[in-house]
């Protein structure tokens, strides 16, 4: 259904909360509130549930983190492909499943902390999984 965007404030948040149910909210310290409604729900009720495909992980990224984090992410991937070990180039070049719990998952999100915290860093990870569980490709008639 939808995706509204709602400034990082108190009056922001005040707007997110007040969009019906049911609706997933992101918080980033930096874009605001993201309120995922419809379609674009999660379809797990926790990221560990979650098991994506590529498209859907890259999804939740930008979903969730914007162009910069997409960036980082696909700097990360290219990185591992031509410098990782060989099960790292093997995972990120040929994987068709993500799942939240994964090492590779978990050396990426480290690599694109950044200045978050900790708990910050896992919650965004959280919620690119979330965000990426909803993600369908948007079908043409054409």
């Amino acid at each position: 259904m939808a995706r509204l965007q709602f400034p990082n404030t108190v009056a922001g948040l005040a707007q997110a909360n007040a969009v019906p149910n049911p609706k997933h909210i992101i918080e980033d310290p930096r874009r605001g509130y993201t309120v995922l409604t419809g379609s674009d729900m999660p379809e797990v009720p926790k990221a560990t549930d979650a098991i994506l495909n590529k498209m859907q992980f890259l999804n939740g990224v930008l979903a969730v983190g914007g162009q910069t984090l997409l960036n980082a992410v696909y700097a990360f991937i290219a990185d591992q492909i031509a410098n990782g070990t060989p099960a790292q180039k093997i995972y990120w070049s040929y994987s068709d499943v993500f799942l939240r719990n994964e090492i590779y998952i978990r050396q990426a999100r480290l690599a694109i902390k950044g200045a978050k915290t900790e708990q910050q860093s896992k919650d965004e990870m959280d919620s690119i999984f979330l965000a990426g569980s909803g993600y369908e490709p948007k079908m043409s008639a054409g």
